[in-house]
């Protein structure tokens, strides 16, 4: 298969795996939603939010060391054993530390949850070099099978647990079974199994390769789950649980629209790395692909996120539905951020999106410290400014480190721009005059399909030859294949 052709492939298979990971976990999230209470979700988020920046610690950017290696046996077994060994010392410090945890949080339930979970870092440092080999090689289709198939099956068990009253531990069980039957499947997938032969200089030079993109990773993945840490520290585990509610349909968002590209641009850009023409031109294609699917779902979600949310969730989970309209106000900013580290760690440039995020997480960490002494409300604001001023450092070091024209990222995501912020006009003049003290069903079911519509026959009256040159890459990708 051509490039072209592997990235189609694996974007359709990434596509699928994230679609059906995140419907059917969707559907469990809100079925677990309406069983469980704030406290049981923020209780679980609390000690999930420990375990999942453990994890990047665990993985060590070595998934990406992987994926850049040519079929080196010798890097692949120093990372099997290199992750094995922080993954077991990992288990070791939540056995430890998870009491007094407890009592620095003010979190019944906390000591007892970090226990359980500390036999994830394990079984994430054993995914380690599957994962990165079934990336290298295109092979998606692996991964989306094991996404669905872990999340439906812990999904189900969750929900049998918390009808059992069984309450926050539904979701940390949910937690250990998804990654454990990812696990199995993973290395059912690959005929790479690891030699006992440790070379201390090979583990060192291996950790020495992934140190940069681990500092990046960790810094990248800290400032969020360290976001959520303070709102558990300072405002408590209910707010989190609110928190969470809305993050996890941002997240829904992300993973339908940005994230099964994203999945494919790391291999692709390094693919691409000795080109600088093709690189940018790849880069440019990425982000304008996800901004046309994502940004005017993110504006949609602005203006009836309040009552999705009531919809979906429930009346309990009410102050989440103005959290995630503030949050979608992230989402001009998404196609750039998520795309920018894949191409900085696949040119050998992992320094600089380290720079830039320990420049977020220092500002981030205050400013939100900060803010957390007033609402949930006032952090998330911040956490909207951030980003973006995020963004804009982003497209300088595009420019001035890779030479990609601004003006042409610019241009090429204006038509999405214009017709995204034209729809959003009309559905608020709809939901401002029209449907005003209509309930929240009848908004919702008419201001999505009036949404759609608009945005599509705009696109397509206004921008047509952007339309026809979509049209034309479609058939001529089916033509390939």
């Amino acid at each position: 298969m051509t490039l072209k052709n592997k990235i189609v492939s694996g974007s359709l298979w990434s596509f699928i795996g994230n679609v059906s990971f995140q419907l059917s976990g969707l559907i469990i999230f809100i079925i677990l939603s309406r069983i469980l209470s704030p406290v049981d979700f923020g209780t679980a988020a609390l000690a999930i939010v420990f375990v999942e920046l453990t994890n990047t610690i665990v993985r060590y950017g070595l998934v990406e060391v992987v994926v850049r290696s040519k079929n080196n046996s010798n890097v692949e077994n120093s990372v099997f054993f290199a992750t094995l060994l922080i993954g077991l010392a990992s288990t070791l410090f939540f056995i430890i530390a998870s009491p007094y945890l407890e009592v620095l949080f003010e979190a019944p339930g906390l000591a007892i949850s970090l226990q359980i979970l500390s036999i994830v870092p394990v079984m994430q440092a054993l995914s380690t070099v599957p994962e990165g080999l079934l990336k290298r090689d295109f092979k998606f289709k692996a991964l989306a099978i094991r996404l669905l198939f872990s999340s439906l099956f812990s999904g189900a068990v969750a929900v049998y647990l918390a009808y059992a009253s069984y309450g926050f531990y539904s979701l940390i069980i949910q937690k250990i079974l998804s990654i454990f039957l990812s696990l199995l499947l993973v290395w059912k997938a690959i005929s790479w199994r690891p030699v006992l032969s440790l070379s201390v200089s090979d583990i060192l030079n291996t950790l020495k390769q992934g140190q940069p993109i681990l500092l990046s990773s960790l810094v990248g993945q800290g400032i969020f789950r360290f976001v959520e840490l303070i709102i558990g520290f300072f405002l408590g585990v209910i707010a989190l649980g609110y928190f969470k509610i809305a993050g996890k349909l941002l997240d829904v968002i992300v993973q339908f629209t940005i994230r099964p590209i994203v999945d494919v641009s790391f291999s692709a850009f390094s693919t691409l790395q000795s080109n600088s023409s093709e690189l940018e031109a790849c880069f440019i294609k990425f982000i304008t692909t996800t901004a046309l699917f994502s940004l005017p779902i993110f504006i949609g979600g602005f203006i009836i996120g309040d009552e999705m949310v009531y919809l979906v969730f429930g009346d309990k989970w009410s102050e989440s539905g103005v959290i995630f309209s503030i949050l979608c106000l992230s989402g001009f900013s998404a196609s750039f951020n998520y795309f920018f580290a894949p191409l900085c760690h696949a040119t050998h440039n992992s320094n600089i999106p380290f720079k830039l995020r320990v420049v977020e997480f220092i500002i981030t960490i205050s400013v939100v410290s900060f803010f957390a002494q007033y609402s949930i409300f006032h952090v998330v604001f911040s956490n909207v400014v951030i980003a973006s001023i995020l963004t804009t450092s982003m497209l300088f070091v595009l420019g001035s480190k890779f030479y990609f024209s601004i003006k042409l990222m610019i241009i090429s995501l204006l038509p999405t721009i214009v017709s995204s912020f034209a729809m959003g006009g009309v559905l608020y003049l709809v939901d401002y005059f029209i449907l005003f003290e209509e309930q929240a069903l009848v908004k919702v079911v008419l201001i999505i399909p009036i949404g759609l519509l608009f945005y599509f026959l705009f696109y397509r009256l206004v921008f047509p030859e952007v339309v026809l040159g979509i049209i034309g890459d479609i058939k001529n990708l089916k033509n390939k294949k």
